[in-house]
């Protein structure tokens, strides 16, 4: 069994309920991969020096953690520093803790997701997370949805967070203009005035021809705008 650990990892699933409690084995299994804890002991999934070997392998190893080691910091910490999605499993006490949350959304910034109510109003927190990825935008409270650093930093991440971001700056001209000129396609998430704004339309298609399909009925009878699109998709 343990030649088996060694080499396979997962093979731990298959070894015996008394070989599933040695520490020895189970050390070696999660070594090659972290997800191995799943099939360790309840005694092992409470053991510190297990699950921190398991979940700096694979930080999603913490799903497997006793309860009190998904509350311990020093756990956790090196979980969500490997795959910052591991904050889902972390106790509702760490995914309020300050410093646990930025660690996660500095190594991915959807996982805003299960941070604290508090923590998604904290702009420290979500421009971290937008930076990382813009859609993060959509974890973030409605005040920063509505704080024009927050957006433009996360449209600069990725254009179609526009799409989360507040009814007022979606039909903000500069915000849109700003966008559309990176990613044409961002013309969706636009106010009805600005996909009928000449100015506004004409960036987005320059930028990406099929965006045309996003612009208002009249604009998408416009010989000149059609004419822009379609030489920008001839181009694309």
């Amino acid at each position: 069994v343990m030649a088996a650990v060694k080499k396979y990892g997962r093979n731990l699933e298959h070894a015996s309920e008394d070989l599933r409690t040695d520490k020895e084995v189970v050390m070696a299994a999660v070594y090659r991969d972290g997800l191995n804890l799943k099939y360790a002991s309840a005694d092992l999934c409470a053991d510190e020096e297990v699950v921190l070997a398991a979940v700096k392998r694979n930080g999603l190893a913490l799903e497997y953690a006793s309860e009190e080691l998904r509350a311990d910091w020093d756990v956790v910490m090196a979980a969500v520093n490997e795959d910052g999605r591991a904050l889902m499993f972390a106790s509702v006490e760490l995914r309020a803790d300050r410093e646990v949350v930025m660690a996660a959304v500095n190594q991915n910034g959807d996982t805003l997701h299960h941070a604290s109510r508090n923590l998604k109003a904290d702009k420290e927190m979500v421009m971290a997370a937008v930076h990382q990825y813009g859609p993060a935008l959509l974890r973030a409270s409605d005040e920063l949805c509505n704080d024009r650093e927050v957006v433009m930093a996360a449209v600069k991440q990725n254009g179609l967070a526009l799409e989360h971001a507040s009814e007022e700056l979606r039909a903000d001209k500069k915000v849109v203009m700003a966008v559309v000129q990176q990613n044409g396609f961002a013309l969706q998430y636009a106010s009805d005035k600005l996909c009928n704004d000449r100015e506004v339309v004409m960036a987005a298609v320059h930028q990406s021809g099929p965006a045309l399909r996003h612009a208002s009925v009249g604009l998408c009878n416009d010989k000149e705008v059609v004419m822009a699109a379609v030489m920008a998709a001839d181009n694309e």
